[in-house]
């Protein structure tokens, strides 16, 4: 992967503009964005590698905007249909391969509480700087640049634009970088490209006119809370964590999204000044609610805790191999295990435990060469083995897939998308498979152990309740997750013990910036968040 993020930084700095010249015209004083626009464009996110073409319709005229990604893969339509427009109607169409059918259009009906959708930045956030050319063209050059001593962090964006024979400022390139100070880390970097504005077609803004919407799912969010007043002397805090994680709000949003953040902020010292082994923080999901963090749990139990292959020993030969076990066990440190990846904005964490536990295993049969197989293609084509794309899947039955189907290499297939996407399964040239899975025996520390030592990584489906999302550091252990569903597949990599306490190390989907650099540890005690329950792993 390394080359290719070599060469997005190539195409990055070859996008840039040439060296400015002076005008005596000045800009005009503001940024004046269309009212009706039809624009395409891509963002490269230089951190991640995910390179994401786009095509959006924007009318205020007829309340209705649509986005869509990867050239059309996925489309979603935004709808005003009440006149006072509080209520926003969204419908999301993708593809689903299962085994019946291959790359079907489906469209899903969501009703929320919020804005059209709007490409085009806040224009208010922008300073003219000066006039340069760019393909060619004369634009402007706005400049937006926040530092916040306190955290220690530096926020620029780089904005360029040219003006249409009515004055209306059009985008064609958004450069966004934050910098950690402290670390001398950047720690977000995107770079956004528009090209032919136009327009928009109302034929293309009437999601009618598409045939996967005659039959649509209703799907409710409730963001509108009774909320109190902030107290002054969390006002600093929420303004800094804006500007530490780039949240940008709508209206009456920035209000809501205070008094979430005051819960969690509220959640979070409260429990750390209880000592209680672990840490939790404020992190880039703490203005979320819980409903809306549900992207982040997109696992379902399995209906059978059975694999292809039966676990190869009896709970009397566990207890003995347990005996000859290290104390401590790692697979990162065999290199079997490879970097922590994020899902994003997508229920997609069973494909990642999944294709996590089949690279290790893999590693392991192959002296530790490791393979960056593609969760993207588990997302687009597995769909007629218990999966639902971004919706979430269940682990046993994935397995199945892959054992039938196998997953092709990240570098083969594509990036991950971070949305559903056509399947091209049948345009591989290799895939690789796995002879089976088996089960680790429900509820047993030494079963799990035995596996991890022998056969692992393992994956398991846990509960991640909200002390887990905002978890930082230490041995995590919180009883009342386990009055609650299964709804999060992870993956297992090893164990260890600190201070008498044995725990797990769990390597989690939502990126290096969470937890201990992606990984959360889970005490081993009570089968805590039912993390001994649905526990499998790939046989290779």
């Amino acid at each position: 992967m390394a080359y290719f993020y070599l060469m997005l930084l190539v195409l990055v700095e070859a996008l840039k503009p040439g060296l400015p010249f002076v005008l005596e015209d000045a800009a005009q004083n503001s940024l004046k964005w269309p009212k009706e626009y039809h624009l395409r464009g891509e963002e490269v996110n230089i951190l991640t590698g995910i390179m994401e073409p786009f095509e959006v319709w924007y009318s205020t005229s007829s309340n209705r905007s649509r986005v869509d990604y990867n050239g059309g893969t996925v489309k979603q339509y935004y709808v005003v249909e009440d006149p006072e427009g509080s209520q926003l109607k969204k419908y999301v169409i993708n593809p689903i391969t299962t085994e019946e059918v291959t790359n079907e259009l489906v469209c899903e009906e969501q009703i929320e509480d919020e804005k059209l959708f709007d490409i085009l930045p806040t224009p208010t956030n922008y300073t003219f700087k000066e006039q340069e050319t760019y393909n060619g063209k004369l634009v402007e050059v706005w400049k937006y640049f926040e530092e916040k001593g306190v955290d220690e962090e530096k926020l620029e964006e780089t904005l360029y634009v040219y003006r249409d024979d009515g004055g209306i400022s059009i985008p064609v390139y958004l450069e966004i970088k934050n910098h950690n100070l402290w670390t001398g880390v950047v720690d977000k970097h995107t770079v956004t490209r528009y090209y032919d504005y136009s327009e928009p077609d109302n034929d293309a803004l009437d999601h009618n006119l598409e045939e996967s919407c005659n039959n649509t799912a209703t799907v409710l969010t409730d963001l509108q809370k009774n909320f109190h007043e902030l107290p002054s002397d969390v006002e600093g805090s929420f303004s800094s964590y804006v500007i530490r994680h780039q949240k940008k709000y709508l209206g009456d949003e920035h209000e809501i999204r205070k008094q979430i953040f005051k819960k969690n902020l509220r959640r979070v010292i409260e429990h750390n000044q209880q000592n209680l082994g672990y840490k939790l923080t404020l992190n880039k999901f703490s203005d979320r609610t819980d409903d809306e963090l549900a992207y982040l749990r997109g696992a379902l139990p399995s209906l059978e805790h059975v694999g292809t292959v039966p676990f190869p020993h009896t709970e009397e030969e566990v207890e003995l191999l347990a005996q000859e076990l290290p104390e401590y066990y790692d697979m990162r440190i065999e290199g079997y295990i490879t970097s922590v990846k994020n899902q994003a904005d997508c229920g997609s964490c069973w494909s990642f435990s999944t294709v996590a536990a089949v690279e290790g295993a893999l590693a392991r049969s192959n002296g530790g060469r490791d393979l960056d197989l593609s969760e993207q293609s588990l997302v687009d084509c597995a769909w007629g083995f218990s999966s639902f794309g971004c919706s979430g899947g269940v682990i046993n039955d994935v397995y199945k897939y892959v054992l039938k189907h196998g997953i092709p290499t990240e570098m083969e297939y594509g990036l991950y998308l971070a949305r559903e996407g056509w399947c091209g399964l049948e345009n591989m040239t290799s895939v690789y498979k796995i002879k089976g899975f088996a089960a680790v025996p429900p509820l047993s520390v030494n079963a799990m152990k035995v596996a991890l030592y022998k056969y692992g990584p393992v994956t398991v489906t846990i509960n991640a309740n909200d002390a887990v999302v905002h978890y930082e550091s230490g041995i995590f252990y919180d009883p009342s997750c386990n009055k609650q569903r299964l709804n999060h597949a992870v993956t297992v990599v090893g164990y260890g013990k600190r201070d008498g306490v044995d725990y797990w190390i769990v390597k989690n989907s939502w990126g290096e910036d969470w937890g201990e650099d992606g990984y959360i540890l889970f005490s081993a005690t009570d089968n805590n968040c039912h993390i001994l329950e649905d526990a499998f792993y790939p046989v290779v």
